[in-house]
């Protein structure tokens, strides 16, 4: 049992440590519960081999990679009311080998995908260990695949980016004939749960015998200050008096109990948005994903002709030297309030996101039950009903390419962007297909006008008109900026240092680069939302 591979993982299982589950778990148990089962929660990634080693070998790699990480041998369950993860010394290893080296005729590729597809939709039992599953595909000579499903309780998607790296490695050490050479870890993700609970972070680690790495967490907590009430009131603070709903017009009355049915339109940038857009970013003096944002409240302005603005933004959870090794469910969300009062400029806007955005990603260590807590509640609206969430809209951005098609809606509206294109994932018991559509047409044109006037007020911005058709809407040329009178000082993106801004934009986190992330090139894991209908 030493390698962690073997051995009941049932709920009871003997030797099992219980513990305090992490905020990301909370996240995604609340989401889970609140479609009534009707999610699918599971990330997944196949990953390419590039080294000369056999099935057994394979095995070998991830029976280290469970030991190593306590998620892959975790499961979760309810216990006195309060979610609690359950660690297990040992799990039977859920790999599954498929021989495809064969002759090629044309259709391995598709027969891969065939096989992840089928991996990725088979469901999960929380409270049985382990809550992923591998299956390894021999293609040929020194090459294979591996198809790895987790569920979102014990793994995100930069957690799956760390074990491509790690499993990559693992293999060429065992081809290689040498030690694998990993990244430390200053604690599993266990501890990392109880460290966000405030409980003593590293005792255990210390009483294991991993003083060296005990003395360095303990020397990180010293220098870092822990957010505790300061946290809860810069929530209860900025959430004051919040506005109960989008006030955006419904197409349909908004049922008492939501069904979490959803629906999703895409469409790809207008020609020139793409490398307008890097290049306005760098002229506003900071990343892309404020200015994304700051379209998306300009449409959320003009369409119901409100200025407060509330949008649920996800978090990699990675801000300390501690997590960038850990694997398990760290990710979580933030909500940011965004202000479009006084008519301001497209350039101002974008000025408000980022230190909105920025005071967030500060303050991101608190859960969303705790959010939820603190938050006032909101003046009752007609057809709100009672103990809404804080947010009905959310934005995420997508690493290369947009993910795979959705049939599930926890938000109102969910706008996503990638590289060269967007989707809007909408609940279809409020919204009908062409609102939907006329929405994000919107949205790409209003981005366009605030990238070729940047100085332009929201008022002189192309106003949403639902009554207008997509191709009868001409979308603004896109161009160098026109001369201001004023020039925005440059500043560093957020992490650069110098001006105390967050690290990072906080609209997730594409995995750490370097030996513990993708390669160059790498396109994102899928994350897996939908219907289980």
């Amino acid at each position: 049992m030493a390698d962690g591979t073997t051995g009941s993982a049932g709920p009871g299982a003997e030797g099992a440590r219980i513990a305090r589950a992490a905020h990301g778990q909370e996240l995604v148990w609340r989401t889970g519960r609140r479609s009534g089962g009707l999610l699918l929660q599971h990330v997944a990634d196949t990953f390419r081999l590039d080294a000369a080693v056999d099935g057994e070998q394979v095995r070998s790699a991830l029976a280290a990679l469970t030991a190593r990480h306590t998620a892959l041998r975790t499961s979760v369950r309810v216990l006195d009311g309060e979610l609690r993860q359950v660690v297990h010394p040992g799990i039977e290893l859920p790999v599954e080998f498929t021989d495809l080296s064969g002759p090629d005729d044309g259709k391995r590729a598709e027969r891969l995908a065939e096989i992840a597809d089928q991996a990725a939709v088979l469901p999960f039992d929380p409270a049985r260990a382990p809550l992923w599953r591998a299956v390894a595909v021999r293609l040929g000579e020194a090459d294979w695949a591996v198809v790895l499903v987790a569920h979102q309780l014990v793994c995100d998607p930069a957690s799956l980016f760390l074990l491509n790296a790690e499993l990559a490695e693992l293999c060429a050490a065992e081809e290689q004939g040498r030690a694998p050479v990993l990244p430390d870890r200053l604690l599993d993700f266990a501890d990392h749960a109880d460290r966000q609970h405030g409980r003593d972070r590293y005792e255990r680690a210390r009483r294991r015998g991993r003083d060296r790495r005990y003395e360095q967490g303990r020397q990180y907590d010293q220098d870092r200050p822990e957010p505790h009430a300061d946290t809860a009131e810069f929530w209860r603070s900025r959430l004051a008096g919040r506005p109960s709903g989008h006030g955006l017009p419904l197409d349909r009355p908004r049922p008492a109990v939501r069904a979490f049915a959803g629906a999703e339109v895409r469409a790809e940038f207008p020609s020139g948005l793409a490398a307008a857009l890097r290049a306005g970013a760098r002229r506003l003096g900071g990343s892309p994903a404020p200015v994304l944002l700051a379209g998306y409240a300009a449409l959320l302005h003009h369409r119901s002709g409100r200025t407060d603005h509330l949008i649920g933004v996800p978090v990699s959870g990675r801000r300390g030297p501690e997590t960038l090794s850990l694997v398990g469910a760290l990710a979580g969300q933030v909500v940011l309030r965004l202000d479009t009062s006084g008519d301001p400029s497209f350039a101002a806007l974008v000025e408000r996101v980022r230190d909105v955005a920025s005071a967030a990603w500060q303050h991101q260590e608190l859960s969303v039950a705790d959010l939820q807590d603190v938050a006032d509640p909101a003046e009752p609206s007609a057809g709100q009903p009672p103990g809404a969430p804080v947010h009905q809209l959310a934005f995420t951005l997508a690493e290369g390419e947009l993910g795979a098609p959705c049939g599930y809606a926890e938000d109102d509206l969910l706008l996503e962007v990638a590289d060269r294109a967007a989707r809007l994932v909408y609940d279809t018991e409020l919204f009908a297909p062409a609102t939907a559509r006329a929405l994000l047409d919107d949205y790409l044109a209003l981005l366009a006008a605030g990238l070729a006037e940047p100085a332009a007020p929201l008022s002189g911005l192309p106003a949403a008109a639902a009554d207008r058709t997509p191709a009868a809407r001409p979308a603004p040329a896109i161009g160098p900026a026109p001369a201001t009178g004023r020039t925005p000082a440059a500043r560093p993106a957020p992490g650069a240092g110098g001006d105390g801004r967050a690290e990072s934009f906080p609209t997730g986190s594409p995995g750490p680069a370097g030996p513990e992330g993708p390669g160059e090139g790498r396109s994102a894991p899928s994350v897996l939302l939908r219907s289980t209908q």
